[in-house]
């Protein structure tokens, strides 16, 4: 979400929105005092023991295959 364009219908891949995004996506997926992150699922925790940078290239690609097309039609 941190990346999409509504009026290009396109994901940005510049490095200032890509940094945006893996922000929101570590603030997610390690969590706060106050909520659990992702991170914290057992079953994660079994697929990555650790979350090491190079995944997040493969995360990236992962997303914009799901769920650019999920954006393209919820935005009215």
């Amino acid at each position: 979400k941190a990346c999409y364009d509504a009026q290009n219908d396109a994901m940005l891949t510049d490095e200032t929105s890509l940094l945006k995004a893996r922000s929101k996506f570590l603030q997610a997926y390690e969590g706060n005092m106050m909520v659990r992150g992702e991170g914290d699922d057992v079953w994660y925790q079994r697929l990555w023991r650790t979350l090491e940078p190079e995944y997040f290239d493969a995360i990236t690609l992962e997303a914009q295959r799901y769920l650019l097309p999920l954006f393209k039609y919820s935005q009215s």
